[in-house]
């Protein structure tokens, strides 16, 4: 998937829920956790009218789900077995025009006495995906977002260089070719822990998603790089709004300094004493994996990536129009900072970041991290080495490529072989470069090698896998994990899904595995595209990252997850057309106060939650 996910083509630098008491995880472990969340579609400034005309002539079949019989209201009924995979219904239609169109929404009625939560997919395509959790009794909408392969010539040419657009058309190498048509919604659950029943109906294409009448429109981006035609919570107006929120957040810092029975590293100091190295590695302790930190405490990594102040850059030259007072450089993030800090902003928020991420219980600093915050040694990182030039393929039967590889990581070695702070090292990101198992095995082999070599103390993390179907994937997938198991002291995943609880590894692989990115985003807060897992709003979002971490927290492989990336992407799109609200914090340096809570509620209760798994 070109450009590599979450990356420039060049890298330039690089409300609340109460979760159950730690006793009640403790008693009910991770189906108590999943338990928790709920979800409410309602408000978030998402306008999604219209709401119809309901598609007609609906068929539907059964793919593990279970048919009812017909209802004279217009919905179906639809059975899920308890058990592994993930149960489906398919309703298929008439192919109808919703180029204009936010997406398609489908109600959803749990008459169980459990909480359901059920996915949907439009065309059987599994990047236009949405979900809901519906409470017992109760109705739920959801709302997929539909995304196209490529914008329309006119769009890209008023537009250029977004990969979403104002009114809500999104991009998305993997998506529907346009103009876009729906023709079937496949609505499933992911391994149900108990049978559940549910009422389908009311499919139905959602909100507008025309591109604005461009008369009048320009400049459409203010001088702090947010949409001037919205407004929405936590939007800063004026240079007043951005000191006010420094005061806002000081006090909430104060009251959450963050979790408390721990380790210098961030390890389980309450939790059982394991053997100390010094270094990081890796032990399974009562049937799970486990990281271990320096002092030989279970720690689980909890990270985000890119915390450093690159990625926000976008262009302004030739797009000059776009902008009511243009950065200079395209560094809208740098300007807002110097406002809101003063002169000596860099320092001021590096420190305010690392107390930020405490605070949140985040523990890890994640790939792409400017080393300014590593230097800092407050924070465990992993590091991100490429085994070869920008633009050179990666070519293990290449010497040239083998004495690149190694020169790379002898330089990583120089800086983190004996820093106790480091967990471990990916080499590349995303390989594209060949699907054969061999090739990965030539390529694994003589990393790992070299890695031993030259940081022997520490942990080889692999190459973050993009398998985002995974485990619906073909068998030479699978057998390439078998190869990274083999070499790698822990195999690593990207995984932009909902959740992780149908990822088991590979029969007769038993290695810890990392997830190295995940993220979600929505619309309702002025950004054009919501990244590579759609939500309605932040509300949801926030309930999507506690299912995600909860799932992986609840998977005995698992030893960690990353969320991708701390700052939001420019509104009108990175150096490669990204633009997507993917941050914990917004181009203003505002945090989203839905997803950091959400942090929280995790990150303060990783090790019961771990601990009290089933």
């Amino acid at each position: 998937m070109p450009p590599p996910l979450g990356r420039p083509a060049n890298r330039v630098g690089r409300m609340f829920r109460v979760m159950p008491p730690i006793m009640a995880l403790l008693l009910s472990g991770c189906l108590g956790a999943w338990r928790s969340g709920t979800n409410d579609a309602a408000g978030g400034g998402i306008d999604t009218r219209p709401q119809g005309p309901a598609f007609q002539n609906v068929r539907v079949s059964g793919d593990g789900a279970t048919l009812g019989p017909s209802r004279g209201d217009g919905r179906f009924e639809i059975g899920f077995p308890t058990g592994d995979g993930k149960p489906s219904a398919v309703f298929t239609f008439a192919q109808t025009d919703i180029n204009d169109r936010l997406g398609v929404a489908v109600d959803i009625a749990n008459s169980g006495r459990q909480p359901v939560r059920v996915f949907a997919d439009l065309n059987l395509d599994t990047w236009v995906r949405g979900y809901v959790t519906v409470p017992p009794g109760r109705t739920r909408t959801i709302y997929v977002f539909a995304r196209r392969m490529k914008l329309a010539a006119a769009d890209a040419a008023e537009f250029p260089g977004m990969h979403g657009i104002p009114g809500g058309k999104m991009s998305l190498w993997a998506g529907i070719e346009e103009p876009i048509t729906a023709s079937s919604l496949k609505v499933f659950m992911v391994m149900p822990r108990s049978a559940a029943t549910i009422q389908v109906g009311n499919i139905r294409p959602f909100g507008t998603s025309k591109a604005p009448d461009i008369a009048g429109f320009f400049p459409f981006i203010d001088r702090y790089g947010q949409h001037n035609r919205k407004d929405w919570p936590g939007k800063t107006h004026s240079d007043a709004d951005l000191s006010a929120s420094i005061q806002l957040e000081n006090r909430d810092l104060a009251v959450h300094p963050g979790p408390a029975g721990l380790d210098q590293y961030g390890g389980w100091a309450a939790g059982p004493q394991m053997g100390a190295t010094g270094h990081f590695r890796v032990q399974k302790f009562q049937g799970k994996w486990w990281l271990v930190d320096p002092e030989g405490r279970l720690f689980w990594s909890d990270g985000i990536d890119c915390v450093e102040f690159s990625e926000t850059f976008t262009l302004t030259a030739g797009r000059e129009r776009f902008y009511a007072d243009p950065a200079p450089g395209g560094d809208f993030l740098g300007r807002n900072l110097q406002e809101k800090y003063g002169a000596d902003w860099r320092a001021r928020v590096s420190d305010r970041i690392l107390v930020r991420l405490k605070s949140w219980g985040i523990n890890t600093l994640g790939s792409w991290t400017d080393p300014s915050f590593i230097q800092m040694r407050k924070m465990p990182y992993t590091l991100y080495v490429s085994s070869g030039e920008r633009r050179s393929p990666i070519d293990p039967d290449s010497p040239a490529w083998a004495e690149g590889m190694r020169r790379r990581l002898t330089a990583a070695a120089a800086k983190a072989k004996d820093d106790p702070w480091c967990i471990g090292y990916f080499v590349d990101n995303e390989i594209h470069a060949s699907l054969e198992p061999d090739w990965f095995e030539r390529c694994y082999r003589q990393v790992s090698a070299v890695g031993k070599e030259v940081m022997p103390n520490k942990l080889y993390l692999g190459s973050r896998l993009d398998y985002h179907d995974w485990p619906d994937v073909p068998e030479s997938r699978k057998d390439i994990v078998r190869i990274a198991a083999k070499y790698c002291d822990v195999v690593s995943f990207n995984f932009y899904k909902f959740t992780l609880d149908d990822v088991a590894l590979p029969d007769g692989v038993d290695k810890p595995a990392i997830v190295g990115e995940f993220h979600m985003g929505a619309l309702d807060r002025g950004k054009f595209h919501t990244g590579l897992r759609s939500v309605f709003n932040q509300n949801q979002r926030a309930e999507a990252y506690r299912y995600y971490v909860t799932s992986a927290l609840c998977n005995p492989a698992i030893v960690g997850a990353h969320w991708f990336q701390l700052y939001d992407e420019s509104t009108t799109g990175r150096l490669d057309g990204e633009n997507y609200q993917i941050g914990f914090l917004d181009i203003c340096d505002t945090p989203y106060v839905e997803t950091t809570a959400a942090a929280r509620d995790m990150g303060y209760k990783i090790y019961a939650i771990r601990n009290g798994s089933n």
